[in-house]
């Protein structure tokens, strides 16, 4: 009988534990949701990865230095910049659902404001 592994052990390599972290959130979703919150997953994940840091290591300063990178060097719209983080905060907190981690450090982030109407034209 396989054995099915539900949360990734820390005697695993912080890698594998990341993957499977990874894989818990996105099983979440199907077809193009799925596709997009991949896509947003992995904006952080390389964002983390190019400054050294460990994903499942971040803190709640790494997460806001995070959203200030994407308004202020990237310059996404509020909207991108919410939506980004809006998947970063489900993986942290399936991670803490999946016993990854004991508690999220996106717990206190601040949201960016984003205006109530679209400024494109429709």
């Amino acid at each position: 009988m396989e054995t099915i592994l539900l949360a990734p052990s820390a005697s695993l390599p912080v890698e594998d534990r990341l993957h499977l972290a990874i894989a818990a959130y996105l099983a979440r979703y199907k077809d193009l949701s799925r596709k997009h919150a991949a896509t947003d997953l992995r904006a952080f994940v390389s964002w983390c990865q190019e400054r050294g840091l460990q994903p499942l290591q971040a803190q709640r300063p790494h997460i806001e230095l995070y959203v200030r990178w994407m308004q202020e060097q990237a310059r996404y719209k509020p909207s991108t910049v919410s939506r980004r983080l809006s998947v970063v905060i489900g993986f942290f907190r399936t991670c803490v659902i999946d016993g990854v981690l004991e508690h999220s450090p996106a717990d206190y982030v601040r949201r960016p404001h984003v205006p109530p109407e679209s400024p494109t034209l429709a």
